[in-house]
């Protein structure tokens, strides 16, 4: 990733973090809290608030894949949120590559005691002929490139574990090794579990669930065994919105504090914790700043198009309405402990975050993304942009149809809305 020096703007957080004239910089790259509260604190965050928001997200409106009518309902949602709660509402769109599975995935396992499987189609998998493929199953490990050594998968379907590395590894190395079609099993109990191969694949490739994918491993362990795949997909050039709620900064509004989510999901999931509950924590977030006036203008986002690849975040970032001071992302926030990170190097906005936790009571353990492009800070962070990535750690279940609201924890969402108020509202400075 291309990464530049953060923002000069960041020196002037120094003015608005301390008490009156002490330098907020302690180090060239370390933020440090003042010996005393330099902004007042937020109230804390509802947990009521949040579950309404999750309930309408997950539950009213339900699956919401980039481009759906799902996804336009939650853009209206939010923007009404928005709008009651006095924010200036703007949809920036930004285009992203469409994709929609057109007709559900068919696995069919041949033979004197054939079996139907019902799969997921992973986001941008390309199609199957009408009449579908049909070939020999054979595992190949994990997927990787050296599972594929002294395997002989050339016309075959390929059967690969989830897991250590990215969806698109694992199809673009049984492409690479000749395989016709992928077979992706989970790694935990419970159904499949779908993910983007980041752009149309060379092959087709579904998720199954870890039982059908380990009784696949023993049937093929006996001797051959063959299957039908058939997988109808569209994938094409379209245009989304990300929703933003404006509050204009009254002394520096050239400069801006993002505080955001996805509000997407993939397109089998409900997606209560991925990301129903960053939106939820976003908007809640919104409410506890409305009538805060601050120095530096504020942008709560709800960005489009993550599951596919960062799309809304991307185009976002690299088109910024001012200089953009600092992030603040929130991506599953209802299960685990709440937990505060990154994906670089640049720990100062996480430090900062670490600081005005203790202040609030509120316990956090630190988290590091290395490398990663799993979320929408990342494409801030290669615009150079210090980021604060608020979590609360892997959820088995996203990406799958049991990411339901019944597994959240409002008062987590609260927790992490308080946290995100309370950080921008310290690196946007209050107007005394």
């Amino acid at each position: 990733m291309t990464r530049r020096n953060p923002p000069a703007a960041w020196a002037a957080v120094v003015v608005l973090l301390l008490a009156a004239a002490a330098a907020l910089l302690a180090a060239p790259a370390t933020l440090s809290a003042p010996a005393a509260p330099a902004v007042p604190a937020v109230p804390q965050g509802s947990a009521e608030a949040t579950l309404e928001h999750l309930k309408a997200l997950s539950q009213s409106i339900g699956p919401r894949a980039a481009g759906s009518a799902g996804d336009q309902r939650a853009i209206e949602y939010v923007a009404r949120e928005f709008e009651a709660l006095g924010y200036t509402v703007q949809r920036q769109s930004f285009p992203f590559h469409y994709f929609e599975e057109v007709q559900a995935s068919a696995l069919t396992v041949l033979g004197a005691a054939a079996e139907r499987i019902s799969p997921f189609t992973m986001l941008y998998s390309t199609s199957t002929p009408n009449a579908g493929i049909e070939a020999e199953v054979v595992a190949a490990g994990l997927g990787r490139r050296e599972d594929f050594g002294g395997r002989q998968v050339e016309g075959k379907i390929a059967l690969v574990e989830r897991g250590q590395i990215f969806f698109s590894e694992k199809v673009a190395n049984a492409a690479s090794a000749g395989a016709v079609a992928v077979l992706i099993y989970n790694n935990q109990p419970g159904p499949p579990a779908v993910g983007t191969l980041a752009g149309p694949s060379r092959i087709p490739a579904v998720a199954i669930s870890r039982d059908d994918g380990q009784s696949l491993l023993r049937r093929a362990g006996t001797g051959p065994v063959r299957a039908r795949l058939v997988v109808r997909t569209i994938s094409e050039q379209r245009t989304s919105f990300n929703v933003i709620g404006v509050k204009r900064g009254a002394t520096l509004p050239g400069e801006v504090v993002v505080v955001g989510g996805h509000r997407d999901s993939v397109p089998v999931s409900p997606g209560a914790n991925d990301n129903a509950s960053g939106i939820a924590a976003t908007l809640e977030a919104a409410r506890l700043l409305a009538r805060t006036p601050t120095a530096r203008t504020l942008h709560f986002v709800a960005f489009g198009a993550e599951e596919l690849g960062l799309y809304g975040s991307r185009f976002y970032a690299q088109n910024p309405p001012g200089t953009i001071v600092g992030m603040i992302n929130m991506d599953m926030v209802g299960r685990g402990p709440l937990q505060v990170g990154n994906s670089n190097d640049d720990n100062r906005l996480v430090e900062l975050a670490e600081q005005v936790a203790r202040r609030l009571g509120l316990r956090v353990t630190r988290f590091k993304l290395r490398g990663s492009s799993s979320s929408d800070h990342a494409s801030f962070e290669s615009a150079g942009v210090p980021t604060a990535f608020i979590h609360t750690g892997d959820d088995p279940v996203i990406h799958t149809p049991n990411d339901t609201l019944e597994r959240v924890d409002p008062a987590l969402m609260a927790q992490a809305a308080t946290l995100a108020a309370q950080l921008a509202l310290e690196i946007a400075g209050p107007v005394r």
